[in-house]
């Protein structure tokens, strides 16, 4: 019975996803109700609430299901990573940046960027935990690696090279939200400012 119970309440997970991705897209997620995601999936108001607790907290969710599909792979990167390590750290930061299945899509996480720049999402702060546990701590694992096998010097601040591979992603990020720049720019860009910035923590 608990099965069956699991499945019903996945299945309706489902159907919150579905249906807020699909009303984000179209009307944009300023202009989406907690009330018109509720009517899309079919559910009430506050069986949605029972699920998520806000449709801020809703995009930190379709955020954290999109991470959760390429976490077996970003494992097996820390694992067993590239001989070469620029390579190896390029790889994590363009995994974090395309796979997945990308719930939200470009249009809308350009209003949900600009929204937190300004102050006026209350997403920011779940964004910012779950960014912690989904991409900062599997680095620092791949670096620590990478310093334990001599690749980096011994007494890296890996904190501090954590925080800066991070601030590459975003600034990437960003200008591909801004400038629609096609994948190979994002490849590019990545593993020429990781080789630039792995100069000085090189062994």
């Amino acid at each position: 019975m608990a099965g069956v119970r699991e499945q019903q309440k996945q299945k309706r997970r489902d159907a919150i996803f579905r249906a807020a991705a699909g009303l984000f897209a179209q009307r944009g997620y300023s202009a989406t109700t907690v009330e018109d995601i509720a009517r899309a999936a079919g559910i009430s108001v506050p069986t949605l609430y029972a699920y998520v607790p806000s449709k801020a907290g809703l995009v930190v969710a379709l955020y954290e299901s999109d991470r959760a599909l390429i976490d077996a792979c970003k494992q097996a990167l820390v694992a067993r990573p590239s001989r070469d390590p620029a390579r190896a750290i390029a790889a994590l930061l363009l995994l974090e940046m395309k796979d997945g299945q990308d719930w939200l899509g470009h249009d809308v996480w350009r209003e949900v960027v600009s929204s937190a720049i300004r102050g006026a999402g209350d997403f920011q702060a779940d964004l910012e935990r779950l960014n912690q546990r989904v991409f900062d701590v599997p680095l620092a694992r791949l670096l620590e690696r990478l310093v334990a096998r001599g690749d980096l010097r011994p007494g890296l601040d890996i904190g501090a090279a954590v925080a800066l591979f991070s601030d590459l992603v975003m600034a990437v990020f960003h200008q591909e939200l801004v400038h629609d720049h096609p994948w190979p720019w994002v490849e590019q860009r990545i593993r020429r400012h990781v080789k630039v910035a792995l100069a000085g923590m090189m062994a």
